[in-house]
């Protein structure tokens, strides 16, 4: 009985050894992978940032860093008016429908990482389109105050007010968001932006993606009408466009080579 048991326990040794060499070997294998990948990676950000004409970048930044600071400021400006108003409340058929969720985590440091993520992808990736981006931000920011200041309706009723439940937007209130901004979703619009900035499927796709889930949130939340969401993407859309439009005026100085694409 015991030379058997012996040799079993041997071949099950052995056995083991085997996984062992083999899982090395595809450890190894992975490890190869993810340097090829990186390396990859690496060099697809270095090719987007060769093709820059550094100068006259930095030269057409820094003059759309200025439009977009006065953009900011014109949007503060009427979102601090709006606020000095006492706005009626209301619902809408779907939000009376809906049930009262605390997703406002979701709605601050998700929004937040999202972006955050989506703008270090732009600069990252499309280092030459920034500009560009600046130029729509800035766009949105001025049409967007416009539509704050012009809203004759107050909050949702039963809204959950983030400027007092939320940590994050505790901080944000009467700078980045308003208590009386609603026309339209800045959550499902910024979002949605970038999904049309970028042009790599998996980005459009996570941009996309988190901009429907925001436009769920808000609505859950009842942070905004139905109306703001389902207009969000309408009026995001046409910014894009006529930040388009407007964009091919601006001489594309920071491009080495022309492109085709104005934006």
């Amino acid at each position: 009985m015991g030379p058997p048991r012996t040799e079993s326990l041997e071949q099950h040794i052995k056995r083991l050894e085997l996984r062992f060499r083999e899982s090395a070997e595809e450890l190894k294998e992975l490890h190869g992978k993810l340097l090829r990948e990186t390396r990859a990676e690496i060099d697809e950000i270095k090719d987007e940032w060769h093709g820059v004409h550094y100068k006259w970048w930095v030269i057409t930044l820094s003059g759309l860093l200025a439009l977009f600071m006065l953009s900011y400021f014109l949007y503060t400006q009427l979102g601090w008016v709006a606020d000095q108003r006492t706005l009626p409340t209301g619902s809408d058929w779907l939000l009376r429908r809906l049930p009262t969720i605390n997703v406002l985590p979701m709605l601050s440091w998700g929004w937040l990482a999202l972006n955050l993520y989506a703008g270090g992808a732009a600069i990252a990736y499309y280092p030459r389109r920034i500009p560009f981006l600046l130029f729509v931000l800035s766009l949105f920011l001025a049409i967007r105050g416009v539509f704050i200041f012009l809203s004759p309706i107050g909050h949702p009723t039963g809204m959950m007010d983030m400027s007092k439940l939320d940590f994050l937007f505790s901080y944000l209130i009467g700078t980045w968001t308003f208590q009386n901004e609603f026309v339209f979703s800045g959550h499902t619009s910024i979002p949605f932006l970038f999904f049309l900035f970028f042009e790599t499927f998996w980005l459009k796709l996570l941009l996309l993606s988190g901009s429907i889930v925001m436009a769920v949130c808000v609505l859950l939340s009842h942070n905004h009408y139905s109306v703001d969401v389902l207009g969000a993407y309408f009026v995001s859309y046409s910014i894009y466009v006529l930040a388009g439009k407007l964009y091919g005026y601006i001489q594309p100085l920071f491009l080495t080579l022309p492109s085709r694409d104005p934006y």
